[in-house]
């Protein structure tokens, strides 16, 4: 099965990369391979460049600067921060994966099951605050929503997304492009006012739109499972994260143990990456 994977730094050339998120996406891409096929990566300029310097590029099976593209489409992405998803499915006809740079999955699925459909890892509560009724949304034109939404479908984590139907892409892409080019918070709306909009276009639309395309959602798992630590199958670290970069010594500890199983999973990747002066001291006992 293809999969993608997206490097949006928006070429800033200030853009950084910690050390625990190449260690997460190594293991994402190289899981990916050793299990399920290909992976490929679009970025931009810089965030190739960031990768090179950091030796990595040879984890995918190819990598494309096709981001660059989105410093001219005019969206605002300090709002739609994960809007580079959505634009890498042009170069991703189904059927494909999208997996996130911090999540990882550590076996092989039977993507035979979900032939012409959809299947995500899990669903959201739609009771939480991020998920606000239609009129929290603002817009600078005459954008309105299709009469025909949904508004009591649970939200879909899109952290990995299996799209097996063309004509669902389609209609996401288009509807996803026009909400995102609309779209025009308040003034008073900032931080995690703004993180609405973007899971909505993302994780709420998503659900919509399959409901309209009449294509099936399956659930690899639930929050319970997921909360209750019962399912080991996959890894995403999305709310870890913050916490690793407040505190210097877990971020360490969490390389390290990365670095034990690039080291016994890839050994031929380990002997080289073990060498970059940056990484090393992660695979020293």
């Amino acid at each position: 099965m293809r999969a993608f994977q997206t490097l949006r730094t928006r070429n800033n050339p200030d853009f950084q990369l910690a050390d625990f998120e190449i260690c997460t996406m190594i293991l994402s891409a190289l899981e990916w391979k050793k299990y399920n096929g290909e992976i490929f990566l679009y970025t931009d300029s810089t965030g190739k460049k960031i990768l090179e310097d950091a030796g990595i590029l040879e984890i995918w099976d190819g990598v494309y600067t096709s981001l660059n593209v989105m410093d001219n489409l005019g969206i605002d992405e300090n709002i739609f921060w994960a809007g580079a998803k959505i634009f890498a499915l042009a170069y991703n006809p189904a059927p494909c994966v999208s997996i996130d740079l911090d999540f990882i999955l550590w076996q092989p699925l039977n993507f035979d099951r979900f032939k012409n459909e959809l299947a995500v890892i899990h669903r959201e509560s739609k009771d939480l605050p991020c998920y606000p009724r239609a009129d929290f949304f603002h817009f600078d034109n005459d954008f309105t929503f299709p009469e025909n939404l949904n508004w009591n479908l649970e939200p879909c984590n899109a952290a990995f997304v299996y799209f097996g139907n063309e004509n669902f892409i389609t209609k996401y892409r288009a509807f996803a492009f026009e909400f995102m080019n609309a779209a025009a918070p308040y003034e008073n709306q900032n931080g995690w006012d703004l993180l609405p909009y973007m899971v909505f276009v993302e994780q709420r639309w998503f659900s919509m739109c399959a409901e309209i395309c009449g294509v099936k959602i399956h659930n690899l798992s639930t929050l319970p499972e997921l909360f209750s630590g019962e399912q080991n199958f996959y890894t995403h670290i999305w709310g870890y994260k913050q916490f690793l970069r407040e505190n210097p010594l877990e971020a360490e500890k969490f390389c390290r143990d990365c670095a034990g199983r690039i080291a016994y999973d890839f050994p031929n990747f380990a002997e080289n990456f073990s060498k970059i002066e940056r990484f090393k001291n992660f695979f020293e006992k």
